[in-house]
């Protein structure tokens, strides 16, 4: 099942289960916030950020070697790895796609997609992007997609150098 630009009642009802188990499971605050322990993954994770190295991104990307960030390169083999790796755990399960705009600018922005199968990330997306209007649903289409494999386990991470 596919849920297109779920309400936040919905993703609320959803990601407050209570046979939901682990990092998947929001629990509601004596505020009305729904709180979720990722466990030791807190936070933004740059150490971890890898950009496919090809022509496009060659000569237009500052890569670690050339200074102090962590814009480390990765082959398009190893992408399409990852790709396939996530493909394969989303395959078949009951997904959430956001669709999203990045910036305000209606001339520069970029339309990015989201899919995922855990309900908060989803809401998450929500609140960090801005939403298409109605209106602007009618003809979306995602410069971007983000499929996130949050489920996912790696099992050739070391050979691939991540």
């Amino acid at each position: 099942e596919i849920v297109y630009n779920p309400s936040y009642d919905l993703l609320f009802a959803e990601e407050t289960r209570s046979d939901l188990q682990g990092y998947e499971q929001g629990k509601l605050t004596k505020l009305g916030a729904v709180s979720v322990d990722t466990g030791i993954f807190t936070g933004r994770s740059p150490k971890d950020k890898y950009i496919v190295r090809d022509d496009t991104t060659r000569n237009t990307v500052w890569w670690s070697d050339q200074g102090k960030n962590d814009n480390k390169p990765i082959s398009t083999e190893v992408w399409a790895d990852l790709k396939s790796l996530v493909t394969r755990q989303l395959s078949g399960k009951r997904l959430f796609v956001v669709d999203t705009y990045c910036g305000a600018n209606a001339d520069t922005r970029l339309a990015v997609r989201f899919i995922t199968e855990v309900a908060w990330q989803a809401h998450f997306v929500k609140n960090m992007f801005i939403r298409p209007t109605d209106e602007e649903l009618k003809s979306y289409k995602p410069d971007f997609i983000v499929m996130n494999g949050a489920k996912c386990t790696n099992p050739n991470w070391q050979q691939q150098g991540l």
